[in-house]
């Protein structure tokens, strides 16, 4: 069986936090929103030249900044460039199986049910298409990716009776609906400009069973914005403790 690591943990930030934090995710949203849609035309600039942080590929092409502050505007970038350089990957695998897009996918209705997708054709499909490339020594993508791309493109031939020819007919411009932000594009818990934090550790004995525990706890503090927009560090927070699935990764 394959192993598998955990790259986050979620944690619930004190009550007091709470209304600074939201003000934060929704600042932050609207600025990645404005990215994702300025960006959106030039989509294949994101296929390739992955090395490096996604923000610093935003930020030779991009116009318009959103004034939060450099490292604020760094991770809007970071959390942009992610989500542009998804969808440019699914872009790729859109046009792999463009060659597959035909009425032969779709079962037509019958009586009261209506005309749906053909799960088995489109698997076998994919299959065959991803044998095919295979033997000529291509690349082929993850049979899940090209499989869910195809029903996608399904979906849309059974909204509008015709199947995409690009991608950006298959795909509009993914917006975020509710906050959601990395601080990749800072400088670190101790330097960070848009967030500190800090994590006391402690170990103890546990009297019952005589075994040795540990404990830890977060202390955190954020940049946001106040009720009228002014950007501003809050108070640190009281310390959150953290589940020892958590302190175990530090």
């Amino acid at each position: 069986m394959a192993k598998t690591q955990t790259l986050s943990f979620p944690i619930r930030l004190p009550d007091v936090m709470q209304a600074e934090a939201l003000r934060l995710l929704d600042a932050s949203r609207i600025a990645i929103n404005q990215i994702v849609e300025e960006m959106w035309p030039q989509l294949d600039l994101f296929a390739s030249d992955r090395t490096g942080p996604a923000w610093k590929q935003v930020e030779r092409h991009l116009f318009t900044r959103s004034g939060h502050g450099n490292r604020q505007e760094r991770c809007e970038m970071e959390q942009a460039g992610r989500m542009l350089r998804a969808q440019a990957s699914r872009k790729q695998v859109f046009q792999t199986i463009v060659p597959l897009l035909s009425e032969g996918l779709i079962r037509p209705a019958e009586g009261k049910r209506p005309a749906r997708k053909d799960h088995v054709q489109i698997k076998e499909q994919v299959r065959v298409l991803r044998a095919q490339m295979q033997d000529a020594g291509e690349d082929a993508d993850a049979f899940m990716a090209m499989t869910n791309v195809l029903e996608q493109a399904c979906n849309r031939y059974l909204q509008t009776d015709t199947f995409p020819t690009i991608y950006e007919e298959l795909q509009p411009a993914p917006i975020l609906s509710v906050g959601h932000l990395t601080f990749a594009g800072d400088d670190g818990m101790k330097a960070g400009q848009t967030y500190r934090a800090s994590v006391e550790m402690s170990h103890f004995c546990d009297v019952q069973t005589r075994q040795e525990r540990a404990s830890a706890s977060l202390t955190l503090r954020l940049r946001t914005p106040d009720e009228l927009g002014k950007w501003a560090w809050g108070v640190w927070s009281e310390a959150i403790p953290l589940p020892e699935a958590v302190f175990t990764y530090l």
